[in-house]
């Protein structure tokens, strides 16, 4: 009898297997399916590397998303900065490091407002789409406008010791080419706004 059981329960592993391989394929060619098109997308960019690298966890909800890719991509220059702000000592702490951190916090205020004008895009229509896709243009123009301002305030050898300089340095680079990368991203909606 215990033989019969072991079989039995043997069958119906076996039986069951072919289901849950056929439902994971399914999944992973979503998946696989998203990730040919974020990399696709980030063949476009100044980064293509740093792109599929950043934007690979978001690849399955993206799926083949213009205007999801371009919030994807928004919010991971937000999540950037927001650790750079978090490595530079507070705004007022005065010096390049001071002038610095101000120039952070609002390259952070700025990505964020790109990524609200953004979350609405996938649903709007007609002349909204090119408004909300400029002012995400225009705040992430500002956020990089506003990088280029730390990076220029913490060259000087006076600004900082010098490993704090060479790790702000570094995350600023990051920073600034998660914000190219977002750039060109939500440029891809001009002519994709709707996908």
């Amino acid at each position: 009898m215990p033989l019969v059981l072991t079989f039995l329960l043997l069958a119906v592993a076996a039986a069951w297997q072919p289901a849950a391989a056929v439902v994971g394929a399914g999944n992973g060619g979503a998946g696989q399916a998203g990730m040919e098109f974020v990399r696709g997308c980030c063949a476009h960019t100044l980064y293509p590397r740093l792109c599929r690298a950043g934007l690979a966890p978001y690849a399955a909800a993206v799926h083949s998303s213009y205007a999801r890719l371009a919030l994807a991509s928004a919010n991971l220059t937000l999540t950037t900065l927001d650790a750079l702000a978090a490595r530079i000592p507070p705004p007022g702490s005065g010096g390049a490091l001071g002038d610095c951190a101000e120039a952070v916090a609002a390259a952070v205020d700025e990505a964020a407002r790109a990524a609200e004008r953004l979350r609405g895009v996938e649903q709007a229509v007609g002349l909204e789409v090119i408004w909300r896709v400029g002012d995400a243009r225009t705040w992430l123009s500002a956020a990089m406008t506003n990088e280029d301002t730390c990076a220029e305030g913490i060259s000087p050898r006076k600004s900082a010791p010098a490993p704090v300089r060479a790790e702000l340095r570094a995350r600023v680079r990051r920073a600034k080419q998660y914000t190219s990368i977002a750039l060109a991203l939500v440029s891809m909606l001009v002519s994709n706004p709707r996908s």
